[in-house]
């Protein structure tokens, strides 16, 4: 996935969350499932992943703009 995608891109699917996290897309589901991650179930869709959810994983003094393609 390109970065520039990655910045527009107000939701994911767990398999570009896994990709971008470097873990399996079970995990992704279990992170949802567990409250680690917050997501969207969607009844006919795989479940969406907001943007917010996925950077609030990480410390913020990391996200800086050259090295977190989300911000």
């Amino acid at each position: 996935m390109n970065n520039a995608l990655m910045v527009k891109k107000r939701f994911f699917r767990p398999d570009e969350v896994a990709e971008l996290l470097l873990i399996t897309k079970r995990t992704v589901y279990r992170m949802v499932h567990d409250g680690r991650l917050s997501g969207v179930d969607l009844t006919q869709r795989p479940w969406r992943i907001p943007r917010n959810a996925v950077l609030g994983l990480f410390p913020l003094d990391s996200l800086s703009q050259e090295h977190c393609p989300l911000s």
